[in-house]
C-alpha cells in the first residue's frame, strides 16, 4: 500500500502543476487577472483537479469552460476582459476587420491559448492512468466546487460576456422596436444659416497625431491652412466605433452613459425638415446589423459602399465615396439637406488604408520598428486630402447650384500605442486602454469663413447630438440650447470621463511618437 502511494507522488505532483499551469493561463487570458494573486491560482488550480474527479464531470462542465477560455485568451490577453464595447464590436465586425483583427494578435498568444486544453488534459489523463483521486465524494466536491467558483472572479468573464451578449440583443430588439418611432415631435429652424451641412465621420483617428494639432510631420495640409474653426479638446465618449457612436449619434443618458435609440440625431434633423443622406465606407448588413448602421438608417438615403456587412472583406478607398457624393451634391433639391460621410480613416490595419496612397516615408528609411505608424501617419494624411476633395465639391456646388455649406470632420475614437516583441514593431490600435485614446479631432469649415480659429478647450462627446442641433439651427423643446462645439468656452461637466480614464486606463501618459528619420 506504501509502494503504491509512493508511486503516486510524482504523477499527483504532475497533475497538480499542470492544473496550476493551466489555471494561470486561465486566469491571465481572461484579461481580468493580468497578475492573479496566489490564492487565486490554487482557487483555480483546486477547481480544476476537483472538476477532474470524475469522467462526466471533466466531459461535460471542465472541458467546455476550458474552450471557452482558451477561445478568449488569445483577446483577453491583449484586449482586457469580456466588456459591452467588445462583444458590440463582435456584432459590428466584417471579414476584412476579423482578418486585420486577428493579424493583431501575437504568436505567443495563440500559444498559450493551445497550452491550456492541452494541459487540462495531461493533468486528467495522468491522474486517471495512476488512479490519482483526490477527493472520494467526486460528483458532490464537482458540483460543490463548481458552485463556489460561480460567484468567485474565477466565472467573471463568462458571466460578462454574457450579460454583455444579451444587452446587445436587447439593444438590436429596441432598435427594430423603434426603426419607425420618432420621439423628437416637430422641431424648427432659427437662425439655420447653410443649405448644406456635411458631416466627415472619421475613424480611429488620434488628435495628438495630426500636424494641426501639434505632431511634427506635415500629415494634414488642409486642416492645418483652411480657414475654419479647429476644436483642440473634444473628447470621444468611446474607445471603439460602436461604443462611441452610439452616444454621440443619439440624446444619451449622461450620467449612466447609455444610448436612447428613441432620439437619434438623424431622426432629429429630419423632424426640422432637412432631407438626410447618410454615404458609408463601413460594412451594412441589414438594417438592423449594429446599433450605428441602424441608426444610419433611418436617414432618408443610405449608400453603402460594402453590401453584405460583416461578410464583405472587400477593401474599398474612401475616396471610393466621392462619386456618391458629388452625385448627391448634383440632385435638384429646394431645401436643406445633412449629408453623412462615414469613411474607414485610419482603422487597423492602417497599411490597408493606403494601398491607393503613398506612405509619407519610404520604409527602408525609417527605424523598422515604426514601419506601422508610417501606415498610420499617412492614412491621416489620405483623410485630409479626402477633407479636401469634398470642400472643393462643396465649393463648386456652390458657384453651380448657390447652395452655400458648412461642414465639420471628427473622428469616432483614438488608439493605443502597444509592442509587437516578435517582430518588433509599434502598433498602433485597441489592444490597450490609451490615456489620449478619447482625444480626437473636431473641424468645421464653411463657405463664409473669412479666418481661421484654433479653440483650445473641453468638448465632450456626450454633447455631440446638441452641439450638432445648434450648428444646424435646430430647436425642439428636449434640447438644450447651450452646447455650442464650436465657441471658446469649455464644456462644464465630463460626465466622470477623466475618472473612468484614472481608474481603467493605462497609467503612462502614452504620446504621440515621432517616426522621422534620423539623419
Amino acid at each position: 500500500m506504501n509502494t503504491k502511494k509512493t508511486s503516486q507522488i510524482l504523477p499527483a505532483l504532475f497533475a497538480v502543476i499542470c492544473a496550476a499551469f493551466a489555471g494561470y493561463f486561465i486566469l491571465i487570458g481572461s484579461g481580468m487577472f493580468t497578475e492573479p494573486s496566489v490564492a487565486l491560482i490554487l482557487l483555480a488550480t483546486t477547481t480544476i483537479l476537483l472538476l477532474s474527479s470524475s469522467k462526466k464531470s471533466f466531459y461535460f462542465i471542465l472541458l467546455p469552460l476550458t474552450l471557452l477560455h482558451a477561445f478568449y485568451t488569445p483577446t483577453g490577453l491583449n484586449f482586457g476582459p469580456p466588456s459591452y464595447q467588445y462583444i458590440a464590436s463582435l456584432f459590428a465586425t466584417d471579414m476584412l476587420e476579423t482578418k486585420e483583427f486577428l493579424l493583431q494578435i501575437p504568436v505567443s498568444s495563440y500559444l498559450i491559448a493551445f497550452a491550456i486544453p492541452i494541459l487540462i488534459f495531461l493533468q486528467y489523463k495522468s491522474a486517471v492512468k495512476f488512479g490519482i483521486k483526490f477527493y472520494r465524494n467526486k460528483t458532490f466536491i464537482a458540483l460543490a466546487t463548481l458552485l463556489f467558483a460561480y460567484n468567485m472572479p474565477l466565472a467573471e468573464p463568462i458571466k460578462e460576456t454574457v450579460s454583455s451578449t444579451l444587452k446587445i440583443v436587447d439593444e438590436v430588439q429596441k432598435l427594430k422596436q423603434m426603426s419607425q418611432s420618432d420621439n423628437w415631435g416637430k422641431s424648427t429652424l432659427e437662425n439655420s444659416r447653410y443649405d448644406d451641412y456635411v458631416i466627415v465621420l472619421g475613424e480611429s483617428a488620434r488628435k495628438d497625431y495630426h500636424h494641426a494639432y501639434g505632431y511634427p510631420i506635415e500629415n494634414t495640409p488642409f486642416m492645418s491652412s483652411t480657414k475654419g474653426t479647429l476644436i483642440d479638446g473634444f473628447r470621444s465618449a468611446g474607445t471603439n466605433t460602436v461604443a462611441s457612436l452610439r452616444l454621440m449619434l443619439t440624446l444619451p443618458n449622461k450620467e449612466k452613459w447609455e444610448p436612447n435609440y428613441s432620439l437619434s440625431l438623424v431622426d432629429l434633423i429630419k423632424s426640422a425638415g432637412v432631407k438626410t443622406y447618410w454615404l458609408s465606407n463601413q460594412g451594412m448588413l441589414g438594417e438592423f446589423d449594429t446599433p450605428v448602421s441602424s441608426l444610419a438608417s433611418k436617414s432618408d438615403e443610405t449608400f453603402f459602399l460594402k453590401k453584405g456587412g460583416s461578410f464583405n472583406s472587400t477593401n474599398f478607398s474612401d475616396f471610393d465615396l466621392l462619386p456618391k457624393f458629388a452625385q448627391v451634391l448634383e440632385d435638384p433639391v429646394q431645401g436643406k439637406r445633412f449629408i453623412v460621410l462615414h469613411i474607414y480613416g485610419s482603422h487597423p490595419m492602417a497599411c490597408d488604408r493606403v494601398e491607393d496612397y503613398p506612405k509619407i516615408f519610404d520604409d527602408k528609411d525609417l527605424n523598422p520598428k515604426y514601419g506601422y505608424l508610417n501606415c498610420y501617419v499617412s492614412s491621416i494624411k489620405k483623410t485630409d486630402e479626402f477633407l479636401k476633395r469634398v470642400y472643393e465639391e462643396l465649393e463648386e456646388n456652390t458657384k453651380k447650384n448657390h447652395r452655400t455649406f458648412s461642414m465639420i470632420y471628427f473622428s469616432d475614437h483614438g488608439l493605443c500605442h502597444q509592442q509587437d516583441e516578435k517582430n518588433n514593431i509599434l502598433l498602433f490600435n485597441q489592444n490597450c486602454f490609451s490615456r489620449e485614446h478619447h482625444n480626437i479631432p473636431l473641424f468645421k469649415i464653411s463657405s463664409d469663413d473669412t479666418e481661421r480659429k484654433e479653440y483650445k478647450v473641453f468638448k465632450s462627446g456626450l454633447n455631440f447630438l446638441e452641439g450638432i442641433a445648434n450648428w444646424i439651427g435646430i430647436k425642439n423643446p428636449q434640447l438644450t440650447q447651450t452646447e455650442d462645439l464650436f465657441s471658446n468656452e469649455s464644456d462644464k461637466n465630463d460626465f466622470g470621463l477623466q475618472k473612468r480614464i484614472d481608474e481603467k486606463y493605462r497609467k503612462d501618459d502614452d504620446p504621440a511618437i515621432d517616426i522621422r528619420p534620423k539623419h
